[in-house]
């Protein structure tokens, strides 16, 4: 390997220099910049060309540029030693050493003939500084890149929401109104008769304010005003307000600033002529999820059931397609699964009669944890109340069999892994399932923590709630009580092995087609639900998802707010990456899977992951030492 040679370093000719300002345009993080600030700095670019095997530069030299791989590749190796990354076409390198003064500690080598640009440090420096999502690409940390990563993905997304006007979403016509003076019995019962959820309150100069179902449940029922109160006593006065004209993106941002549902809009010369709802834009962004829950919640019948259930995949691809970021698309796809399990248990009574005692049926993992895909099987079982006879359990058997038979013909498969309420071991009392957690977290081995750790993840979508939370409260103030349980809960999240190394030194999977591919939810997704959840029962924190277990830890001191944000924020980066593979598959008609190509991402894309791994890997560490007694 030899070094660069003086020769092969050039400054571009005139005619190169279009060419140079083409590429830059196009790759990341240039293309942020102004086209006359790319066009600028084409002209002060140097070319060097280095032929496979070449040295580009040499740990412990000092370095005052900025590269990038115009064509070829490279690798970096850390003292000249150990690799650390394999860059192609489009991808920077060498600014870590311009982040602290100039150092080099990754020898960069060309592995085949390469073509390279590289910008002075000045300028560099200068860009960091003026052109902030310039310097944010560059930050000197994992979370402060993942975070603009994460930032960039949504602002990738929301072309369609600030180019559609809310005029589009909601009838022009006479709004629903009364006068202030109207008592509240009136305005109710003029919500009843027209079938509104909200009414505006009008005088003769324009609206004062609106009342809505929550003012009449938190305001008139729970505050016990009157009936013969004027309404303007309990309306929500001066409400925000919004131009018909303006985008779906701009509603969404207010109702998530001011965390209300709905927006009264006004024409051009300040008329009232609708009041928008959240419901009206979660029509737009995912109508065909919207249809599929109400389907199914009003399905009359086991074969109506089973048809409206096929429509969730279609509804998510929809709500991917229009906009839905990963939190929220997990929540409505794990709300469209709660209500197939509630209405197939809703069925299943129909059919066998009213159960003779109080039972909850219980669902575990992803959809626990409202972070359910397409493509899930069913993990549930059934609590049922101690009272229950010899009669009562053959009444559960049959019920437990036809409630996993119905969501098993609606696409919610059977568990390999036997975890449903057709099967005996799922079908337990209060009583014994609390002596089986017991089991658990009193006698721990690493098998029995193996298969018992999705029991960990559990909530309650139909039947009795008082059955569940005496279970889980329980359990969870004995697991808390229990360093013993904890450290094998540790250990056992430790058994993933994060390739931090991806694309550097890991070895990919094949996929049945022999391309090579990595597992998104084995490999990143999975190891940080494993470290939320034992870092949230170690401290007794009753949240059962992933990202609010990290948020109630930051918020109770248990964990630093830096390193709770960057666990959720590599979760969620993840799992973006992860749902827009899975709905092109779902729109190819392929049946979805979390193996991804890496030939499917970009550079970026790729640097992006490789700091959603460094993060996960410190988390793993840092369970390790704390958690697993330094062990595994």
């Amino acid at each position: 390997m030899t070094p660069i040679a003086g020769p092969c370093t050039l400054r571009p000719m005139a005619s190169e220099i279009a060419e140079i300002t083409a590429f830059l345009g196009g790759t990341p993080p240039f293309d942020t910049l102004p086209v006359g600030e790319v066009s600028a700095l084409a002209r002060v670019v140097t070319v060097s060309y280095a032929r496979a095997g070449d040295v580009v530069l040499e740990s412990g030299t000092m370095n005052d540029r900025l590269y990038v791989v115009r064509s070829g590749s490279v690798e970096l190796r850390l003292a000249g030693e150990e690799l650390t990354a394999r860059l192609g076409a489009g991808s920077c390198f060498a600014y870590p050493s311009l982040l602290r003064g100039g150092e080099v500690r990754n020898t960069t080598i060309a592995l085949e003939d390469t073509l390279l640009y590289s910008l002075p440090a000045e300028h560099f420096h200068r860009l960091r500084k003026d052109a902030p999502s310039f310097g944010a690409h560059f930050a000197d940390d994992e979370a402060q890149r993942i975070r603009h990563a994460l930032k960039q993905q949504k602002l990738g997304r929301m072309p369609e929401l600030d180019r559609t006007s809310l005029e589009e979403l909601v009838r022009r016509g006479d709004p629903v109104s009364c006068p202030p003076d109207a008592t509240i019995r009136d305005a109710v019962r003029v919500m009843r008769d027209r079938d509104v959820s909200t009414l505006a309150i009008c005088t003769t100069a324009g609206l004062v304010g609106i009342f809505t179902d929550k003012d009449l449940r938190n305001r008139v029922v729970a505050g016990e005003t009157p009936l013969d109160q004027p309404v303007s006593a309990v309306m929500t006065e001066g409400p925000r307000t919004l131009s018909s004209h303006a985008s779906v993106a701009e509603a969404m941002a207010m109702m998530a600033a001011g965390g209300f549902r709905h927006i009264p809009l006004l024409d051009s010369a300040g008329n009232l002529i609708s009041i928008l709802s959240a419901t009206d834009i979660l029509a737009f962004m995912g109508s065909n999820a919207i249809d599929a829950g109400m389907a199914i919640a009003k399905a009359p019948t086991p074969e109506a059931f089973v048809a409206a259930s096929k429509q969730i995949d279609e509804g998510f691809a929809a709500m991917v397609g229009s906009g839905f970021h990963a939190i929220h698309a997990m929540r409505f796809t794990s709300a469209l699964g709660e209500a197939a399990h509630r209405r197939a248990a809703e069925l299943a009574e129909a059919e066998l009669g009213p159960p003779p005692v109080p039972y909850a049926l219980v669902v575990f993992g992803s959809l626990a944890r409202e972070e359910q895909l397409v493509g899930s099987d069913q993990d549930n079982g059934l609590v049922l109340s101690d009272e229950i006879d010899a009669d009562g359990r053959a009444y559960f058997e049959r019920l437990g069999g036809r409630i996993s038979d119905l969501l098993n013909d609606a696409g919610f498969v059977y568990c390999k892994g036997g975890i449903m309420a057709k099967e005996a071991g799922q079908r337990l009392t209060l009583g014994d399932w609390q002596r089986r957690y017991e089991h658990w977290i009193d006698s721990p081995t690493e098998d029995a923590v193996l298969r018992a750790t999705i029991f960990f993840d559990m909530r309650c979508v139909h039947g009795s709630q008082s059955l569940v939370r005496e279970l889980r409260r329980a359990v969870i103030g004995k697991v808390a009580a229990s360093p013993l349980f904890i450290s094998y809960l540790a250990r056992d999240a430790l058994r993933s092995k994060v390739p931090l190394g991806i694309f550097r030194n890991l070895v990919l999977e094949k996929s049945d087609d022999g391309h090579k591919v990595f597992d998104a939810k084995a490999q990143a997704i999975m190891p940080v639900i494993d470290v939320a959840r034992t870092l949230a029962l170690a401290h007794g924190i009753e949240a059962v998802g992933t990202v609010e277990r990290l948020r109630a830890l930051a918020e109770g001191g248990k964990m630093a707010k830096g390193d709770s944000q960057s666990l959720e924020d590599a979760f969620l980066f993840v799992n973006e990456l992860r749902i827009a593979h899975q709905a092109v598959q779902v729109k190819a008609g392929d049946r979805p899977d979390n193996a991804i190509e890496p030939a499917s991402l970009s550079p970026l894309e790729r640097d992006y992951l490789k700091d959603a791994f460094s993060v996960i890997r410190n988390a793993l560490d840092s369970l390790r030492r704390n958690q697993a007694g330094g062990i595994a």
